[in-house]
């Protein structure tokens, strides 16, 4: 898992050959003003989800194995479960087709909000959308990149 600032989004481009499509897309366009839903930004290879949704005091633990996640807070501000899988387990098994299973285990929070990003890869086990202090409105861009 990696967090950091946006404004450090460059540094991490060499990481992945998608990487510099996405945060060039992050860094280029108002997300906050875009409809939820799905944006293609190469079919099936590299797309993300824009969601709103109220944060909440426990959410399920998830993980991936075909798409590396970049999740970016667009309003709003939440905590973010992260652990890493080994340390997990099995509490619903892998959906090829949604590309997720659900997992058990002890997470340690950190705090996500517009001026950060996370990559969360296929070992990166993470439960997001938990309020800090109340329930509150998040919209938040979830980019997934071809493992």
């Amino acid at each position: 898992m990696i967090v950091d600032s946006l404004k450090n989004s460059e540094k991490y481009i060499t990481l992945h050959k998608d990487f510099e499509l996405v945060f060039n897309y992050i860094n280029t366009h108002n997300l906050i003003d875009m409809e939820c839903g799905r944006h293609e930004l190469r079919e099936n290879e590299v797309f993300f989800n824009l969601q709103e949704y109220e944060t909440k005091s426990v959410q399920k633990l998830e993980a991936h194995k075909k798409y590396i996640d970049i999740q970016v807070v667009v309003k709003g501000e939440e905590f973010m479960g992260y652990t890493n899988i080994d340390t997990t387990t099995v509490n619903e098994t892998y959906n090829e087709e949604k590309d997720v299973m659900f997992l058990e285990g002890k997470v340690d929070k950190l705090k996500a909000d517009n001026k950060t990003f996370l990559i969360f890869y296929p070992q990166d086990a993470h439960m997001p959308a938990l309020c800090i202090d109340k329930p509150s409105v998040v919209k938040k861009a979830i980019f997934k990149i071809l493992y």
